[in-house]
This record gives C-alpha cells, sequence and structure tokens, in this order.
C-alpha cells in the first residue's frame, strides 16, 4: 500500500491526473514487480508537512509531488521528470468580476504590478512573484484563498491552465463575484516531479520506469491531452498576452525547456484537431 497526500478539502481536484499518472506508472511494472494498492493519506497535509513526513519516514506518506527546490531534494528522493510537461507554469488568474475594467488595462510587466497576487503560505510560486516585483500576499489554507480574493484581500490569483476552470466551476454558485480573467497568461518555468520517501528507493525506480515507458509509446501525450485538454482549448492560450516571469528556484536545463513546452501546449489538442 502506498500513500499519497489526500486532498485539502472535497472541492479540490488539482491532484487527480497525478494521481491517475502515478497508478499507471505503477500499473505499467505489475508484471516485474507485483500489484500494489493506492490509497490517500489519513490527514490533509500541508506541502511543509508532506515533505517532513517523507523526510520522517515513518510511512504516514509514501509520495508526494512538487516542483523542485534544494530543501525538497535534501529531504525526499526526486523522479526527475515533468509530469505536467510545464503546464502548471502558465498560469491565468481568478478574480473578483468588478476589477475586470481595471485589469482589462494590463499590458506588461510593469503594468501588472500595480496589482497584488495571492498565493498559499509557503507555496514555491511567491519566490516567482516576488522576484518579478510583483506584490504577494500569502494566505494560510488553500480554500480561504478564494475567499480572501473576493474580500479585497488581493487582486489575482494565478491558477495552472489545468486548475482554473475546475476551481471556478466548483466554486461559481456560491461565489458570483468569481470570474476567470480572460486576456492574460502569466508564464514561467515550472516542472513537476514526484518525490518519494527515503526508503522508497526501489518504488521511485519503479515509477520512473513506468513514465519513461509510457513518454516512449506516447501514452503519457494522451494522458495529458486526455486529463488537460478541455481546460487548455477553453483556456484560448493563443489569444492570450504573454507575460513571462523568471522562476529563480529552478534549473537552465527548464528555463530552456520552456519554449518547448509553452509551443506544445499552444498547439491544438489532438481531440480537438
Amino acid at each position: 500500500m502506498i500513500r499519497y497526500p489526500a486532498p485539502q478539502s472535497p472541492l479540490d481536484r488539482r491532484s487527480l491526473d497525478l494521481i491517475d499518472l502515478l497508478d499507471a506508472a505503477l500499473r505499467r511494472t505489475e508484471a516485474s514487480d507485483g500489484p500494489v494498492r493506492l490509497e490517500p493519506s489519513q490527514d490533509n497535509l500541508t506541502e511543509l508537512r508532506q515533505f517532513a513526513e517523507l523526510n520522517s519516514d515513518r510511512g504516514l506518506l509514501h509520495v508526494t509531488w512538487a516542483t523542485p527546490s534544494a530543501q525538497r531534494q535534501t529531504r525526499a528522493q526526486p523522479v526527475l521528470f515533468d509530469l505536467r510537461r510545464g503546464l502548471l507554469g502558465f498560469r491565468i488568474s481568478l478574480v473578483d468580476q468588478r476589477r475586470l475594467a481595471e485589469l482589462a488595462k494590463v499590458s506588461d510587466l510593469a503594468s501588472l504590478r500595480r496589482f497584488s497576487v495571492g498565493q498559499g503560505l509557503a507555496w514555491p510560486d511567491v519566490d516567482v512573484f516576488q522576484a518579478s516585483g510583483l506584490k504577494v500576499s500569502t494566505v494560510s489554507g488553500y480554500d480561504n484563498l478564494f475567499r480572501m480574493l473576493l474580500a479585497g484581500r488581493f487582486d489575482l490569483f494565478p491558477r495552472g491552465v489545468g486548475e482554473v476552470f475546475d476551481e471556478f466551476d466548483a466554486r461559481h454558485a456560491d461565489m458570483p463575484q468569481l470570474a476567470v480573467e480572460p486576456r492574460l497568461l502569466l508564464a514561467y518555468p515550472y516542472p513537476y516531479h514526484y518525490y518519494f520517501a527515503p526508503s522508497q528507493a526501489a518504488l521511485a525506480a519503479r515509477v520512473e520506469k513506468g513514465l519513461l515507458e509510457m513518454k516512449a509509446d506516447g501514452s503519457f501525450d494522451a494522458h495529458l491531452w486526455r486529463h488537460h485538454g478541455a481546460a487548455v482549448k477553453r483556456a484560448a492560450l493563443q489569444k492570450r498576452r504573454v507575460l513571462r516571469l523568471a522562476n529563480p528556484n529552478v534549473s537552465d536545463g527548464a528555463e530552456r525547456d520552456f519554449d518547448a513546452n509553452l509551443a506544445y501546449w499552444l498547439k491544438p489538442p489532438p481531440a480537438y484537431r
């Protein structure tokens, strides 16, 4: 039995694709390594607590997922395979619809700096926005971010293309002022990896083998478009103004991959060609 992080709330669907991909990679290796069962952790764990649990290796958590940092790689064992091919670094903002007219005037990073950004406490994106000169407000608790946005605590809540529409659809009935900003794409390198507890080296190698097999035969691409194709189409990325931000936490390799990843997601999803 392999434990992964439980969602932060009943409306939290952010990681369904990563759970599905982990299961698919493990099924690829059943013939050689045997079956294994996945289940969520018993507690809702913040990202900081997830890495603390992995580092402690108590068995309460075996795997999580995150963007890389030097600290994380000293506390857990990464599999350096980009699980979303950079998509999480292409950000569309949730906003208060009453601010849309003001935001329509944003044309570059300089004019964006007039507005503040909301992020979760200790999220690595905080470093990205601050490095670009943006004011960032941090909030403890995932669901609180939506409430604080509409309370005027900050102006934009940037979300990954694969996240923003699920989050909007799940909350709009109860939060009718919530809106998806229609013009901008905040873009920065943002690879995403699985991280394993130190005792799980064999599991990490098994998952990496399955992922590489999926990449080689095209099933990883199929997974990406199956989970994210509808959101990519709905985002109309080709019509958005791209504002490029640097990510101080990633390697030169991730910077080099950025343009290729952006071009990959700008092409029409296979299902819609």
